[in-house]
């Protein structure tokens, strides 16, 4: 595209092509649209088949009055023109002259004639223009939220369909004749009942009770003003779905001082309220169906006969790479995949639900106010299937394998230094720790993976490669730069790899530097699989670890003998007795890490062990690696220059 754009630009300077017209300037296409959060609700309720939404909140109990403290305000005559006026608005009926001639008594009456006929919009209207006269508080004590909270729900749902507003006393006497109706209804409950002297929880309870009665088309809402910062409504409905054991599925808590403020936040937890249900079902039909599933997998692997078995288990697999228990999880899950996607495809309710889903997914709403938790929550998930944990190989002792990753750290002890502040100890304390000890390192993590070729890595049944490959390479692992987030595996650039949700804190990813490779001894990351840590040491008196596969068990005696043979040439050069750098430069040289500057060793020769600064902490997964392992090729085979006649400039 910027090469065409370009030539383009490169044609009408040369003057080809001079009488074509001119193009003006085009807008840009990029449209910014003001959130319609009215739309997006109504949009939603429609979706769901809402037919009724009922509010229970004790300032509806307050509006249950004859407004007297109104008429009583308006007759004393402090109000100002202006809010008679807005007054005014409200009642077609009322008539204010300009000159103030008209009589406030008048003004009282007339408001007291329609004050029955006026709905809560409208009366909260009034209050508010009253309230506007006076210096002192407010005629009403509710909380300050409570009455543009209200005003918002109503402007954003009672429209298309029934809206029904209950104080908790009347709501408790409806309750029977709502619930057999057989309408779709949506019901938000207040939290806080004090004002119609119940307790500051009523509201939970309500929900707590009805999640138990209430039919299956009913979705149910918690609107609370104690929830004030982003996306605490999660948290609170967590909570209460704990603390009353309910259905978590069919309610959701929505904080009534974002709604006060402002009304588009509210469309997203009313799409969550909706939603729920349907998700709920989906997850329910999946246990079953997954559940039902794998009894029948396990039992048609129990059928398997032990010849077929055997030899499912037996060869390369078993000695070269594959745990045997890993094979049978293979044919289980074999069994497994197509026979619970049958059973979602016959299970009507998982249709319906996809086909709720569906069509609220539709509706675009604003993000969510904490954008970063809900990524952190779906990184933790995605980043399974991206990276086996170190828990798994380092138990088992994995072979090394293309996409194993690596944890660099350099040694703050030095080899000279290491062995003389073990000389200094008494008999006692070597012997506690002589065998336990591993130098210290100073805590900066460097990455890298592996990015061998596989068969090259294979250890054979004599312990040793076909190719008696010593060095291996790796790319380092780096954040991106410039803020960039990492979305998506692979990337355009061909010197490098993509690889999001390497951090599981953060969900962060990483860039595999392909232009960066380093060269590593293999016997430093051959001892990361044969140690109990994952980390890259050894000593000569080491025990066989268990679960070792056969050909890493040959691989391990031969290493460990390589271990004794350069102990016994470092004791023989006295390093000790060498000054300046001397005994770092004959560690790296016996240990292979001379061209290797990320990689550091020591050599031990009171405990007899050779220590590499490198652990295996994670493995990625496929098809990821095969993906990295094919950039890599692409990158080794791409010519050092362009090989066309025509140069790109006079394209």
């Amino acid at each position: 595209m910027l090469k065409r754009d370009g030539n383009t630009m490169e044609a009408a300077a040369t003057g080809v092509d001079a009488n074509a017209p001119a193009i003006p300037a085009q807008p840009s296409s990029t449209v910014v649209v003001p959130f319609d959060a009215k739309a997006a609700s109504q949009e939603l309720l429609t979706l769901a088949r809402v037919d009724r939404i009922i509010c229970v909140d004790d300032w509806y109990a307050e509006r249950e009055d004859d407004g007297e403290d109104v008429f009583a305000a308006l007759a004393d005559g402090l109000l100002q023109m202006a809010d008679l006026q807005k007054i005014a608005e409200t009642i077609p009926s009322l008539e204010v002259d300009e000159d103030s001639s008209t009589p406030l008594e008048l003004v009282a009456d007339e408001v007291r004639k329609v004050w029955g006929n006026l709905n809560q919009v409208e009366r909260a209207q009034i209050r508010s223009a009253v309230d506007g006269g006076f210096d002192s508080d407010p005629l009403e004590s509710s909380p300050e939220e409570d009455e543009p909270a209200a005003a918002n729900l109503r402007e954003l749902l009672a429209d298309s369909r029934e809206f029904i507003t209950l104080s908790l006393s009347s709501w408790r006497e409806q309750r029977s004749a709502l619930l057999i109706d057989g309408k779709s209804t949506l019901i938000l409950f207040d939290r806080d009942f004090s004002r119609e002297g119940a307790s500051e929880d009523a509201g939970e309870r309500e929900i707590a009770v009805l999640l138990h009665d209430a039919p299956e088309n009913w979705r149910i809402g918690l609107l609370t003003h104690t929830v004030a910062d982003a996306d605490a409504e999660i948290e609170v409905w967590k909570a209460l779905a704990k603390k009353f054991d309910a259905d978590s599925s069919r309610f959701l808590v929505i904080a009534k001082g974002h709604l006060a403020v402002s009304q588009v936040g509210f469309p997203r937890m009313l799409k969550l309220t909706l939603l729920a249900p349907a998700l709920e079902r989906m997850q329910q039909s999946l246990a079953v169906a997954v559940k039902g599933t794998w009894g029948e997998a396990i039992s048609k692997v129990g059928d398997i006969d032990p010849y077929t078995l055997e030899a499912a288990l037996n060869g390369d697999r078993l000695t070269d790479g594959t745990w045997g228990p890993e094979t049978l999880l293979r044919i289980a899950t074999a069994f497994t995949q197509d026979s619970v996607r049958a059973k979602l495809r016959a299970d009507e309710n998982v249709h319906n639900s996809n086909r709720i889903v569906t069509k609220l997914s539709r509706v675009k709403l604003p993000n969510s106010p904490d954008p970063d938790r809900v990524r952190r929550e779906l990184a933790e998930i995605e980043r399974l299937e991206y990276f086996e944990s170190s828990d798994h190989l380092t138990q088992l002792h994995f072979p090394l394998e293309v996409g194993d990753v690596f944890c660099f750290q350099k040694f703050i002890d030095k080899p000279h230094s290491f062995e003389l502040a073990k000389g200094g100890k008494s008999g006692a304390e070597k012997e506690d720790d002589s065998a336990a000890r591993v130098p210290r390192q100073d805590g900066a993590e460097n990455y890298m993976i592996l990015l061998a070729q596989p068969c090259d890595l294979a250890v054979r049944h004599n312990g040793k490669r076909n190719n008696d490959l010593e060095f291996v390479r790796l790319a380092p692992l780096k954040r991106p730069v410039n803020g960039r987030v990492i979305a998506q595996p692979g990337g355009g650039n061909a010197t490098s790899f993509d690889l999001p949700f390497f951090f599981s804190e953060s969900g962060g990813g990483v860039e595999v530097r392909l232009s960066q490779q380093q060269y590593v001894p293999l016997t430093a990351l051959d001892m990361c699989v044969l140690n109990d840590q994952g980390a890259g040491w050894l000593s000569s008196d080491q025990a066989m670890p268990d679960h070792v596969l056969p050909n890493w068990q040959e691989r391990f005696n031969i290493l460990r003998s390589w271990v004794v043979k350069k102990v016994a040439a470092y004791k023989a050069m006295q390093p000790h007795r060498i000054a300046g750098k001397g005994a770092d430069q004959i560690t790296a040289a016996l240990t292979c890490t001379v061209a290797s500057p990320a990689l550091q060793s020591l050599i031990s020769i009171e405990t007899s062990t050779v220590f590499y600064g490198v652990k295996r902490v994670g493995r990625l997964r496929e098809p990821y690696r095969s993906a990295l392992l094919s950039r890599m090729s692409q990158r080794d085979s791409r010519d050092a220059f362009d090989p066309s006649l025509i140069d790109k400039g006079d394209a």
